[in-house]
């Protein structure tokens, strides 16, 4: 039942991807909502024979219609990941925000995926990683990150799921990294400073290093959380909505807090705010029940994991298709990495200089 086009979203589809026996989808209007650059999503607006409660409309992901980037979401195993996330993982891990899922489902043999979410457009704003986040707004999306690792710090449960729990996976993506510098650095290298060019030149060569060197407590990772990935409610005081898992893995506790923060502030916003901010996520985390883990702790893992943007940026985005946003979004995040891992010493820390 998995779908490469909307053409494929008619009232049958929807009706048994819904859950017949039940009421039936009579009508489906369809309309683009855009998409990442792994993905397309389209809203679905449903008219029912009775309602009773079903969804008005919903949101509908599925694969991207470039090969090359396909490729690659299928060669990380993005699409496999989130949906396991929504029917494996997201049972296990209480009171976190995500949209609601529907219906999930993966073609083990083309790589095919469907997602079917709550449409939540009416209730919230998307976030725009071109635009500095607010700190309600960095508050809010720490608060749910609190929540995600709480709920799996060091957890039996997410420990036997190999699909989550494979680091081999990771190592393979992050032995590959170092032939992605040259193609990156010729196509991004003019937007970085010399200081910026040769912290990449330094650290991606030695991925396969770094990743081995990965220890401490284990929690679930979003892997890619920046606002784009993110929904905001309309509230005085919002709360985050995360999206997106196509990253999801276990790993150390430091890499999602950094990616955010460095990817949602600028350099100057976040060199004043990041220890405050660190120190109220810390709290949130202690308030779960996690013990044995002070704010010395925390920020180290804060400061090494400044990393992992630094390789996932320059290891896999030149392989990602070219549009004016994607480039744009790519080197400006770029450099805010980059900076942030100098001003965190994170290659000194993790004995990469």
């Amino acid at each position: 039942m998995t779908v490469s086009s909307p053409d494929e979203l008619t009232p049958e589809w929807f009706t048994r991807a819904l859950g017949s026996p039940g009421p039936t989808v009579t009508a489906a209007r369809i309309d683009q909502v855009g998409g990442g650059a792994m993905c397309r999503m389209v809203r679905a607006t449903l008219i029912w024979d009775d309602a009773n409660g079903s969804p008005e409309s919903v949101i509908v992901k599925f694969p991207t219609s470039d090969a090359g980037t396909r490729a690659l979401a299928e060669a990380m195993r993005m699409y496999e990941l989130e949906v396991r996330f929504y029917r494996d993982l997201l049972p296990h891990l209480s009171d976190l925000g995500t949209p609601t899922c529907y219906f999930a489902e993966l073609d083990e043999v083309t790589g095919a995926f469907t997602l079917v979410l709550e449409d939540l457009s009416e209730r919230t704003r998307p976030g725009d990683v071109l635009e500095e986040s607010t700190s309600g707004e960095c508050s809010a999306v720490l608060a749910e990150l609190a929540r995600l690792q709480g709920a799996s710090w060091n957890s039996p449960i997410t420990a036997a799921m190999p699909w989550l729990a494979d680091h081999q996976r990771t190592v393979q993506v992050f032995d590959s990294m170092p032939a992605g510098l040259d193609p990156w650095l010729a196509r991004f290298g003019h937007a970085l400073e010399p200081p910026q060019v040769a912290l990449f030149e330094t650290v991606i060569p030695q991925a396969g290093k770094w990743i081995r060197s990965w220890d401490g407590p284990s929690v679930v990772q979003h892997g890619d959380l920046r606002t784009d990935n993110i929904l905001f409610s309309l509230d005085p005081v919002p709360r985050a909505t995360l999206l997106d898992f196509q990253t999801v893995r276990l790993g150390p506790p430091g890499m999602d807090p950094a990616y955010f923060l460095g990817s949602s502030l600028s350099t100057k916003a976040r060199r004043r705010a990041e220890r405050a901010l660190l120190a109220e996520f810390h709290e949130r985390l202690m308030s779960t029940g996690v013990a044995g883990y002070d704010f010395d702790d925390c920020f180290r893992a804060y400061r090494e994991g400044a990393l992992y943007a630094v390789y996932l940026f320059c290891g896999l985005s030149s392989q990602v298709a070219s549009s004016e946003r994607v480039d744009r979004v790519i080197a400006d995040q770029t450099r805010r990495y980059a900076d942030m891992a100098l001003d965190l010493e994170a290659a000194q820390l993790a004995g990469l200089m």
